[in-house]
C-alpha cells in the first residue's frame, strides 16, 4: 500500500512539471497574441488566430491536470464549517465518504470522457486543424489521475495519516 502511494506521489511530481509548463506555454501565448494584435494596429498584419485556440487547449489540460494534484494535497474547496463541529471519528468518516462519492464522479468523467472521445474523433478544431480528441482527451485522463489521487488520500485517511503539503518535495 505504502509503494502505491509513493508511486502516485512519483507521477505526481511529473504533473507537477507538466502543469508548470503548461501555465507558462498558456502564458507566452497569450502574451504573444496581444503583442501581435497591438502591433497589428499599427503595421496592418493577420491577428495570429491559432494562439487563442491553443491557449484554450492548454488551459483545458492544465485545469484538469491541477485539479487531481488539488485532490492529492486536499486543496479542492470545501465546505468545513460542519466538518469542524463534529468529532475527529466522525470527521474521517465524512472525508471516507466524501472521496468515496468524488471516486465515483472521476469514473462517471472516466467513462463518459471516453465515449465522448470516439463521438469528437472525427472532427477538426477550426483554428489549428487538430483532431478534438486532443482537447477532449482531458478529461477521461484528468479523471484517472483524480481517481488515482483519491485513492491514496483514502489510504492515506484510512490508516489515520494526514496528506503531504504540496509543496514539499516528493520523497
Amino acid at each position: 500500500m505504502q509503494s502505491f502511494i509513493k508511486g502516485i506521489d512519483k507521477i505526481n511530481a511529473f504533473l507537477r512539471y507538466f502543469a508548470a509548463f503548461l501555465l507558462a506555454f498558456m502564458s507566452v501565448l497569450i502574451v504573444y497574441q496581444v503583442c501581435a494584435r497591438f502591433l497589428g494596429r499599427y503595421m496592418e498584419l493577420e491577428l495570429p488566430r491559432w494562439t487563442e485556440e491553443l491557449a484554450r487547449y492548454s488551459m483545458i489540460w492544465l485545469v484538469l491536470i491541477g485539479a487531481s494534484l488539488a485532490v492529492r494535497y486536499s486543496a479542492l474547496i470545501g465546505m468545513e464549517a460542519i466538518a469542524e463541529r463534529l468529532s475527529e471519528k466522525a470527521q474521517r468518516l465524512l472525508k471516507v465518504l466524501t472521496l468515496i462519492l468524488s471516486m465515483v464522479l472521476f469514473v462517471v468523467m472516466i467513462v463518459f470522457g471516453f465515449e465522448m472521445l470516439s463521438h469528437v474523433s472525427a472532427q477538426l478544431s477550426p483554428g489549428l486543424k487538430l483532431p478534438m480528441s486532443i482537447p477532449y482527451a482531458a478529461i477521461p485522463i484528468g479523471g484517472f489521475f483524480m481517481l488515482l489521487n483519491a485513492v491514496a488520500v483514502l489510504l492515506e485517511t484510512i490508516k489515520g495519516q494526514s496528506n503531504k503539503e504540496f509543496f514539499k518535495g516528493s520523497e
